[in-house]
């Protein structure tokens, strides 16, 4: 197994904070937030952001609710 941080995302798998906004259907200003409180996984290009697809996706993932069960649907 290798030793050391992850490979970097190739560089088509990232998206641009534009494309993340559309992808999450929320406004470029959104992202930002997401960013400045850190709750979303970004990298820095050239002083750019930059988002993996995959860290989007589990983003995403990270934020489903289930349903509750059936008893407590009725109250």
């Amino acid at each position: 197994m290798p030793i050391g941080p992850p490979a970097p995302p190739s560089s088509c798998n990232l998206l641009t904070p534009d494309e993340v906004a559309e992808l999450l259907r929320v406004s470029k200003t959104s992202v930002y937030r997401l960013v400045e409180r850190r709750v979303i996984r970004f990298y820095r290009v050239c002083g750019l952001l930059r988002f993996d697809r995959e860290d989007v996706h589990a983003f995403i993932g990270d934020g489903r609710v289930e349903p509750m069960g059936e008893h407590q649907q009725e109250l």
